[in-house]
């Protein structure tokens, strides 16, 4: 296990064993005792807020190209809805293929907060915040309807590489743990 006083933070979820940012690899991070689930936040063209590393979609997502290929900013959420993130996995790593894995979807921020919310702590990046107007308020609406918006208990932390983003974050919410 981690050292005494270590903080785990499951970096995509359980990445290593399961298809980043899945409920699969969530739920096997909650399973081995993660503190933090880490979510890389993106938003679509028509403003929902969902659970993705890349910018672009075609590393990970499989489905119909229309829907599943280029910027995830360019896509709508219904678009979304019909690609699945798990079968690449068992692609880029062969040994660790599992069945289950196929048919994967893209998670909602809001599905995370429903499923997660209430018992895990969140780590969630901002990704690519400055092409997204608005992704900040969008989130801290998201937290405030899981009632999880205050952040001064430190169950949510707030991380980008963005010094704007993370200033809209603290302006909105001056208790929020930010990165």
């Amino acid at each position: 296990g981690p050292p005494a006083g270590a903080v785990v933070i499951a970096h995509r979820g359980a990445s290593a064993e399961a298809p980043e940012h899945t409920f699969a690899a969530y739920d096997r991070a909650v399973a081995q005792g993660a503190d933090y689930l880490e979510l890389d936040l993106q938003r679509t063209a028509d403003g929902a807020l969902v659970i993705l590393h890349d910018t672009v979609l075609d590393r990970t997502a499989r489905g119909p190209a229309d829907a599943c290929t280029g910027p995830v900013a360019e896509r709508t959420l219904e678009q979304l809805g019909r690609c699945e993130v798990g079968s690449w996995f068992g692609e880029a790593q062969p040994e660790l293929a599992d069945p289950a894995f196929a048919g994967e979807p893209i998670p909602t921020l809001a599905q995370v907060l429903e499923r997660y919310g209430g018992a895990q702590r969140l780590y969630i990046e901002t990704k690519a915040p400055d092409a997204s107007p608005g992704m900040e308020e969008a989130l801290v609406a998201a937290l405030d309807d899981a009632g999880l918006g205050d952040g001064a208990d430190g169950r949510v932390i707030v991380q980008s590489f963005s010094a704007d983003s993370l200033r809209r974050v603290g302006a909105l919410r001056p208790d929020l743990p930010l990165v």
